[in-house]
């Protein structure tokens, strides 16, 4: 029965990752169509994504409820129970900031700027790989795996987060810099947060997979 359980919990965990993965590719494909807000068939295409990410989004989060039902019914030892759920809660909050970001577009009406656009898709991007590097951890730590191994993509998505800090850093600087009227600066101050935010997201839930490594080895 213990095994069993397991196997539920690992098989939710692998949906919910695919589930988070679905909702931030979306998000980040269609966020690489927008060049200009100003048509009429642009905010349509914005409010289309908003809509097909909040219903990806919703799927992800009835999978993560399933999974911490079977965490709550055992399966897990209780130490990785509790990390489980945190990750899980962790990885969830990724696909409801990719909702966020496309709301604030399609309900704040805000024109991505040239000067905006390739670098802000760059951090997607990044974003992306980082993302990438800790589902793969993320499934090898409900099984077997090489800690070795598992250190060293750590480290990468280390990174991956700093590359994204650098561009968040210069972007915000060479905004205000800018002539423009302080409250277009403050929206894509927002917007530019808002999308570092998700690297910061998967590096501060690889902080917690360090601890849950080093908590093994004792």
């Amino acid at each position: 029965m213990f095994f069993k359980k397991t196997n539920t919990i690992i098989e939710l965990l692998n949906d919910h990752i695919n589930a988070v993965e679905s909702c931030y590719q979306l998000y980040m494909d269609s966020f690489e169509e927008i060049v200009n807000l100003q048509t009429n068939n642009m905010l349509d295409k914005v409010n289309k994504v908003a809509e097909e990410l909040k219903q990806r989004e919703h799927q992800a989060d009835l999978i993560r409820h399933d999974v911490i039902v079977e965490l709550l019914r055992g399966g897990f030892l209780v130490d990785s129970r509790k990390s489980t759920m945190r990750l899980v809660e962790g990885v969830d909050r990724v696909a409801d900031i990719a909702e966020d970001v496309f709301k604030m577009i399609a309900y704040e009406r805000t024109t991505i700027i040239d000067d905006l656009y390739k670098p802000l898709c760059q951090i997607n991007r990044i974003t992306k790989e980082q993302l990438n590097c800790f589902f793969d951890i993320l499934s090898k730590l409900m099984t077997a795996y090489d800690q070795d191994q598992m250190i060293r993509q750590l480290v990468e998505i280390e990174e991956f987060e700093s590359k994204v800090d650098l561009i968040e850093d210069d972007l915000i600087k060479n905004l205000f810099a800018k002539d423009i009227d302080l409250a277009e600066k403050l929206q894509y101050k927002a917007l530019i947060k808002m999308i570092s935010s998700m690297s910061d997201l998967i590096e501060d839930l690889s902080d917690q997979v360090e601890i849950i490594l080093s908590s093994r080895n004792i």
